[in-house]
């Protein structure tokens, strides 16, 4: 079946969230305890309908921690699907660096209370202590982006009890998210059969 042959009003609908990478000048990840969410997570947010995923992340990033943050570069895109369980949508989301917050920015977080339980500084090698898997694997995944210079795709599958997986592929063998490129002496050159 094509798109244009789904009646109207009943295409699959698809949340959109926005995200922040932000860290420290130590290199800390800085994440916040959502009130809807176990465990600490990036800064970010569900877009709205008048906005796009770069202007949500801003959006976000104010009302969560207090002031205004740039998204730059887009480092990771990711699809959750729908949770029957829970009754969450299927959603595709963004991962924006967010950069580095200096001592002053980091002094002047306040917490919207009624989103956001609390804030920390977590090194990457902890990560795993202060958060869930799914959420450990996006911020992995943005952070080797971030330092390859380099934007991934990930893809979740839902699991019988709800949980996410990451789905296995050749960006997530062996925990490491990038791959390769072809080095020259194995590029096919025109005319020759490989």
């Amino acid at each position: 079946m094509t798109h244009s042959e789904i009646p109207h009003g009943r295409q699959p609908r698809t949340q959109v969230g926005a995200l922040l990478l932000l860290t420290d000048p130590e290199s800390r990840l800085v994440l916040v305890q959502p009130r809807y969410e176990e465990g600490l997570f990036l800064v970010g947010g569900a877009r709205r309908a008048d906005e796009s995923p770069r202007a949500a992340a801003r959006r976000a990033g104010r009302e969560e921690i207090g002031f205004e943050t740039f998204p730059g570069r887009k480092l990771l895109s990711y699809y959750a699907p729908p949770n029957p369980k829970s009754g969450a949508e299927a959603a595709v989301n963004f991962v924006y660096d967010g950069g580095v917050l200096d001592e002053d920015q980091l002094d002047s977080i306040t917490l919207a209370v009624e989103e956001v339980l609390a804030w920390d500084r977590v090194g990457e090698s902890r990560l795993d202590l202060f958060t869930t898997e799914p959420h450990a694997v996006i911020i992995r995944a943005a952070l080797e982006a971030r330092q390859l210079n380099r934007c991934f795709d990930l893809e979740f599958a839902r699991s019988v009890d709800g949980s996410l997986a990451v789905l296995p592929g050749p960006a997530t063998r062996r925990g490491a998210f990038a791959f390769p490129a072809p080095s020259l002496s194995t590029r096919p050159t025109a005319g020759r059969v490989m």
